[in-house]
């Protein structure tokens, strides 16, 4: 039965697998802060590695799958990999042995980058890949203002394992929806000419790449210890809680915004000084003891990411038709974001919560750097698939 791309029920499908698979990196303050961190004892770098294995695990299967996105059966790939992350999930919530939440984190991270990768790729082949991914981020925005006013608040009064049995449950209605309506086949609508059997990734795609990785992992180092660096200026729990909430309704925007300016900014502007409006955010929000100060740059700097990657992702289905490029969108979403855990919880036990702040102002430099690359390679029409690198 075919089921196409461009219809209701693949993109029901398809969003609800963007939201499931990203759903862990909204999570990131409610799961190191708060669980691991606050109520489970780890120090930041333990806390942080954790996380850091899921993401690294789904990074790794994403390399994988993401050059095979046209021989892998989505429709069995992906109800697949969202059902074992959701068992995995749930698994978390029944132990504290650190050993095997090692392990489960893994296996988790294995089932998301199946189902992510897949359900990029075929994201990319629909007819309008940016209105998509911006219709997919606003559902993740909700999801978020559920997850972060509600669920956080649910992890203070019952405890940790209320937080794992919230990722399985995400993962389980992902799993269940993209049984029903994933799409079975890629659409023809956006690449007709695209060769079956496309070359190497043109030189540019790669810079994009890169830079979209610094980018995420300075968005990673940075929002998975928020709640704590708000601890750190001495905020209280009431406070941090409000803040949480406020992230959620203020991210209910960026998609919204996207939609709104595709046609009217254009995406080089968006890709090059997207990354360095987060840095100032985040330096804000670490270097302040106003609470309204660090409100604001917490509320903010998740925004202007969202905002910037529905843009890049726009940017690179239009660069390589092939599909491969938006495919490995999970290993440039959690390359950056599986080391951010890790790198911002040594840094910040080495050298305290406010040194986060200098940190990503370092990489954003990076990440500009390399959106530079790209983009003046583009313009001197370097990106075609005939010159490809």
């Amino acid at each position: 039965m075919n089921r196409p791309v461009d219809s209701v029920k693949g993109w029901t499908s398809l969003v609800l697998c963007h939201c499931s698979g990203l759903i862990d990196l909204v999570a990131m303050p409610v799961w190191i802060g708060i669980v691991l961190i606050g109520m489970y004892g780890l120090d930041p770098q333990n806390a942080g590695a954790l996380v850091s294995c899921f993401l690294g695990a789904a990074v790794l299967t994403s390399a994988v799958v993401s050059p095979r996105v046209n021989r892998i059966r989505g429709v069995v790939a992906v109800p697949l990999g969202y059902g074992t992350a959701a068992a995995a999930f749930i698994a978390m919530a029944t132990t504290r042995d650190y050993n095997a939440m090692i392990a489960l984190h893994i296996v988790g991270g294995l089932g998301v980058g199946v189902g992510l990768s897949m359900a990029h790729a075929a994201m990319g082949a629909s007819s309008n890949p940016h209105r998509l991914i911006a219709v997919a981020f606003l559902a993740l925005t909700l999801v978020s203002l559920g997850f972060l006013g509600g669920v956080s608040k649910l992890v203070v009064a019952y405890g940790g394992p209320v937080l794992f049995l919230s990722l399985g449950c995400i993962m389980l209605v992902a799993a269940l929806f993209a049984l029903i309506g994933f799409p079975s086949r890629r659409s023809s609508v956006s690449i007709p000419d695209a060769p079956v059997h496309p070359g190497k990734l043109p030189r540019v795609v790669w810079l994009a790449m890169i830079g979209t990785s610094f980018a995420l992992l300075n968005h990673s180092m940075m929002f998975g210890f928020v709640e704590r660096v708000g601890d750190a200026h001495g905020f209280s729990r009431e406070q941090l809680m409000n803040t949480m909430l406020m992230i959620g309704l203020v991210n209910l925007s960026p998609g919204v915004l996207a939609a709104y300016f595709e046609k009217r900014i254009s995406p080089r502007v968006v890709i090059v000084f997207g990354p360095l409006l987060h840095a100032m955010l985040c330096l804000m929000l670490t270097q302040t003891t106003t609470y309204a100060v660090y409100t604001l740059g917490s509320c903010l700097f998740p925004v202007v990411m969202t905002f910037t990657h529905t843009f890049i992702f726009a940017y690179l289905a239009r660069l390589d038709p092939s599909g491969r490029a938006v495919a490995a969108t999970p290993v440039m979403l959690m390359t950056g974001s599986a080391i951010g855990p890790f790198l911002g919880g040594t840094v910040a036990q080495s050298f305290g919560y406010a040194s986060l702040g200098w940190m990503v102002v370092a990489l954003a430099a990076v990440s500009v750097s390399f959106f530079l690359a790209a983009v003046r390679g583009e313009s001197r029409g370097i990106h075609g698939l005939a010159k490809a690198a």
